[in-house]
């Protein structure tokens, strides 16, 4: 088993949790985003959409993360991932799609806005378009442009964080009489959620957290878990997490605002 990844990537952290959950072994091959790595032909071979991950398991190439842990849970199914019931595991894919369709882009929106951006600005204008150029699509490429421009002003910012908003109230609410969000089980919709609620915390917008008691109650166990250090704690590097929270202390005030206004 390999698995193509990068270490703050929210799909690679979701995807190396559930293979940590699993007990399962994998060979972790370094994908460098900032790089432009994802764009290589020899991995776009593999991820046509040049993103990560990509896992690759007795010979079969797959990609997509909520599908991939899909994958890892049907094909091992020992500590399944799952909840019992049908209804819950309906409930269950449910809440990983509105990961996916909102909130993953959201995150994305939010990480360059805050975190990204200042590294961004760094860099020679001739790069930084050639970059935003590689994106495949014209609408990431230009919510890409506008967040690069405008950083936490860009029209999509507000957007974004009120998508996460709307998540993290759903997610505070499915917790109120469970441990977990799908029942008394850790499953694919914790690990689903638990990259954003970490680049939240990363992006130092504690308050969106530390505001829902059942969501911090819930971060704090997950936190807990052999998994999480083994998938996210580990591979997070102190000098990139630091910026980050440096990037989101120096915007907390603009991002106050924005969302004020």
């Amino acid at each position: 088993m390999q698995l193509y990844h990068n270490p703050i990537s929210s799909c690679s952290q979701k995807v190396r949790m559930a293979i940590n959950e699993k007990g399962l072994i994998a060979e972790y091959k370094l994908v460098d985003l900032q790089k432009g790595a994802q764009f290589d032909q020899e991995y776009i071979k593999l991820n046509p959409n040049a993103v990560v991950p990509t896992l690759i398991d007795k010979g079969n190439v797959l990609i997509e993360s909520t599908l991939i842990n899909e994958y890892l849970d049907d094909e091992y199914p020992e500590m399944s991932l799952k909840p019992a019931s049908a209804s819950a595991q309906h409930q269950m894919r449910l809440f990983c799609k509105k990961v996916d369709d909102s909130l993953h882009p959201a995150c994305g929106i939010i990480t360059y806005s805050i975190g990204m951006r200042p590294g961004l600005l760094t860099r020679p204008k001739e790069e930084l378009d050639a970059m935003v150029a590689k994106i495949p699509s014209a609408t990431r490429r230009a919510t890409r442009q506008a967040v690069i421009d405008y950083g936490v002003a860009a029209p999509q910012f507000k957007e974004a964080m009120l998508t996460h908003r709307t998540l993290f109230d759903l997610a505070d609410s499915m917790l109120d009489e469970n441990e977990w969000l799908t029942g008394s089980t850790f499953s694919l919709a914790d690990c689903a959620l638990m990259p954003y609620v970490v680049r939240i915390d990363h992006l130092n917008q504690n308050n969106e957290i530390s505001s829902r008691a059942n969501l911090t109650r819930w971060y704090e166990a997950v936190q807990q878990r052999p998994s999480f250090t083994e998938a996210v704690t580990n591979w997070a590097p102190e000098a990139v997490i630091a910026s980050l929270n440096d990037a989101g202390e120096a915007v907390r005030a603009d991002v106050v605002a924005v969302m004020d206004s």
